[in-house]
């Protein structure tokens, strides 16, 4: 069940600052933030030697070495570790694809294991349900001011080892497919290999110490890059946006293709996290590189049994959306014009109501037109077409009713 908490209240802030952190149960993650640190500082000193100093040939080819790096950790986390595995985007996934990622790909994102991210994600998506968002690993809203709770979204939440819960416990000791839970336990030789061995030991072969240094260089720069990249979507996409009415815990749904179309559309995935897409519309397809890797993964017959969200679903989401950025409007108007607003609600729910059905009847058509001979297509082609000239009468006619709510003066009043 949806949670129904408003946006006040869900994004009411708990902490005043990190030092709070500690007396309620968490602690720092001395691994990690080691690691963190060491990665990054290694990062900012070898990126100064690559593009300063380094011979040209082999600047290059750090560079191009950091470029696939960054793209394929990227690619993993969204489509794999995020969409495929997360929110079972696909009914089935062949055993090579997750051989490819578990053994390879994933490792390029350095942000755990898959069963780790894919634990802590379901935690953060189960907030929109619960509204416990205390147990969101990476929310935005826990602070009193935006520049805790971007540094705390974005990198500061892995620093931390956070108190136990319920729910905690039983995302972290969900099974998975028997590949990742293997990845799970060698994850650390994993990442030293690809990580590390391979780029030092292929750059050593390759060129000598230039050869060595370059690769580290494009390997520890490609790190840090994907890290960034991918925790924009926690950070960035939750703090702020431009779309009213969005009931998750997703502030936007704007357009960011960094993280190969992640954070494009986040207030949809947040809304339909199920969808192989990231989003609705034209530009929610258009513009997600990732979902045209997932198509071609099922063109060749590795995944079976896409999910989506339904033409039915997309609208019944838009309209409450629409209804809820006019409600919290009229929430202190007076008793005189409280009827005129009642009235106005009313009007709306019901042109609400016709497009929702005017979608499912001309989508049940669409369906029905698969299994009929050639003689019945040209008449239910007919129908269909007819069909969706309603859709787009009765959507026009709830847009216009929504404004006529908002843009009335009853809106101004009291």
């Amino acid at each position: 069940m949806k949670n129904q908490m408003n946006p006040e209240e869900r994004d009411a802030p708990l902490y005043s600052n990190f030092k709070e952190l500690f007396s309620n149960g968490f602690s720092l993650d001395a691994g990690t933030c080691i690691f963190l640190a060491s990665v990054h500082s290694s990062a900012i000193g070898m990126a100064v030697w690559l593009f300063g100093f380094a011979p040209a040939q082999w600047m290059w080819l750090g560079a191009l070495w950091m470029i696939v790096h960054l793209i394929m950790g990227s690619v993993a986390t969204t489509l794999y570790s995020h969409r495929l595995i997360t929110h079972n985007a696909a009914q089935h996934v062949s055993t090579p694809v997750h051989w490819f990622f578990c053994a390879f790909a994933q490792i390029f994102s350095v942000q755990g294991s898959v069963k780790q991210w894919s634990a802590n994600h379901s935690l953060h998506h189960g907030v929109d349900r619960h509204g416990k968002k205390q147990i969101d690993p990476y929310s935005a809203t826990w602070f009193n001011d935006p520049i805790r709770n971007f540094l705390w979204s974005h990198t500061l939440c892995h620093c931390f080892n956070h108190p136990k819960s319920d729910e905690y416990t039983r995302s972290h000791n969900a099974k998975r497919h028997a590949v990742i839970m293997w990845q799970d336990k060698w994850y650390g030789l994993l990442t030293t290999f690809w990580i590390f061995l391979v780029p030092m030991g292929v750059g050593f072969a390759i060129g000598g110490w230039y050869g060595f240094f370059a690769l580290t260089a494009g390997s520890l720069l490609g790190t840090v890059l994907v890290q960034h990249n991918t925790w924009t979507v926690n950070s960035v996409t939750h703090m702020w946006g431009f779309t009213d009415g969005i009931s998750s815990s997703a502030q936007n749904n704007y357009i960011w293709l960094g993280p190969m179309g992640e954070g494009n559309h986040h207030g949809d995935h947040h809304d339909y996290p199920r969808d192989y897409r990231n989003g609705f519309g034209v530009s929610g397809w258009l513009l997600d590189p990732t979902r045209y890797l997932i198509l071609a993964l099922r063109g060749l017959r590795l995944l079976k049994g896409l999910n989506r969200a339904s033409k039915k679903e997309e609208a019944e989401i838009i309209a409450e959306r629409k209804l809820a950025s006019v409600s919290s409007r009229f929430s202190t108007v007076c008793q005189e014009t409280r009827s005129i607003v009642e009235q106005l609600e009313g009007r709306a729910h019901e042109l609400r109501q016709d497009w929702i059905e005017a979608v499912a009847r001309w989508e049940k058509l669409k369906k029905e037109s698969g299994s009929l001979a050639a003689a019945g297509k040209r008449e239910i082609t007919r129908d269909i077409a007819v069909a969706w000239r309603h859709v787009k009468a009765s959507r026009q006619a709830f847009y216009e009713a929504v404004d006529r709510l908002q843009n009335h003066p009853v809106a101004y009043s009291g």
